[in-house]
């Protein structure tokens, strides 16, 4: 009888911790999956035409474009890129949320490498008035992108 009420104690506790880790899916890491997705195609967007300079990444590509026809001209692209920034803000709010609750070291790993770039391409974003101002340049070498981050979320559902 002692087993029996030992057993469904432990289906009872199995089943709060699978439900609890439902909410936390739910609640953190589907909406870091959707504004990923999100920011996946903007970036795609920007990189095409009419966004892109030949031979230039997105920021350099604004940081052009402004300079030839004027910040007014390219509010479009403004928006975009400002939507970019406030979705990376918003990632990395939920990889640290979510990062104690992790399955996998992978999503721990590549969320460290998402956060790092995220604050690197918001200093860079930061920077493109002062650089348009002083008629400077971007460094040529730019943010790259954690490239094993979209499958480390995905590893989590």
């Amino acid at each position: 009888m002692a087993l029996l009420g030992s057993v469904i104690v432990a289906l009872h506790f199995w089943k709060e911790q699978n439900e609890a880790r439902k909410s936390i899916v739910n609640d953190m890491l589907q909406p870091l999956a959707a504004l990923l997705k999100e920011n996946q195609a903007l970036s795609k967007e920007l990189q095409s035409e009419p966004f892109m300079e030949r031979d230039n990444g997105i920021l350099e590509s604004y940081l052009i474009k402004i300079r030839r026809d004027g910040v007014p001209q390219h509010a479009d692209m403004k928006q975009r890129l400002d939507q970019l920034a406030e979705n990376n803000t918003a990632i990395v709010t939920l990889i640290k949320a979510y990062a104690p609750h992790a399955k996998t070291a992978s999503f721990v790993i590549e969320g460290d490498r998402f956060r790092n770039y995220a604050s690197a391409w918001r200093d860079r974003w930061n920077s493109v008035m002062e650089l348009f101002m002083a008629g400077g340049n971007y460094a040529v070498s730019g943010v790259p992108f954690p490239d094993g981050f979209p499958a480390a979320v995905q590893a989590e559902k």
